[in-house]
């Protein structure tokens, strides 16, 4: 059954850093970091897309180091308030063990920048052309693929937790698709936009052939 889902999420803050005096980066070994890394060699990505997809598959390769260290981080670094939402991102990482990277694709990479480009010369938010961006990958190769679309933040850190923390998203759409057991597919854009100052762009699919 081909499934399609997209969510948006609305970020008016100046972006936050991730850096902070205990380097969560440390506690997480090289070699798994190497081999979440999927996105290393890919010479259309630029260095921020790059650690997004990192980020997300160290995410879902172990979700309760990855609460105990980025997470834990960010939340002490921004004084982020405990609310429904973190208590339960933090319950959802707990359970989140292996699954599979991420792999960038150019056929989603392509359909990310395509959109990210056009938000950002609009000054629109939303995914206006859904369809149209995805029609012509379902079925073959993909069987099921997502959406997600942020705005106002730059770095890799702030885009991956931010859209997990999800706050004010009531059925937590952004996590859903990061940590998705059935995707293994990603593009990832980040560009500049006309009222939020950039926005970035992923978008998930679920690959035949890796199924």
């Amino acid at each position: 059954m081909k499934k399609r889902r997209a969510y948006i999420l609305f970020l008016l803050a100046f972006p936050l850093a991730l850096a902070t005096a205990q380097d969560p980066w440390e506690e997480w070994d090289p070699a798994v970091i190497d081999k979440m890394n999927t996105a290393a060699n890919v010479f259309y990505l630029d260095d921020e897309e790059k650690k997004v997809i990192l980020l997300m598959n160290m995410a879902r390769h172990d979700g309760p180091l990855f609460a105990r260290t980025f997470l834990a981080s960010y939340v002490r670094e921004n004084q982020v308030e405990n609310n429904s939402y973190l208590r339960s991102l933090r319950k959802d990482l707990n359970k989140v063990k292996g699954l599979t990277p991420l792999r960038p694709e150019k056929d989603l990479t392509g359909a990310a920048l395509g959109h990210a480009l056009a938000s950002g010369k609009s000054g629109r938010v939303g995914h206006q052309g859904f369809n149209k961006r995805f029609d012509p990958l379902m079925g073959n190769p993909y069987m099921h693929v997502g959406e997600n679309c942020s705005y106002g933040y730059e770095s890799a850190g702030d885009i991956v937790i931010s859209l997990l923390i999800d706050d004010g998203i009531k059925d937590h759409g952004h996590r859903k698709n990061i940590l998705a057991p059935d995707f293994n597919s990603v593009g990832v854009s980040i560009r500049p936009h006309k009222s939020y100052r950039i926005n970035c762009v992923m978008d998930f699919g679920q690959h035949k052939s890796r199924r």
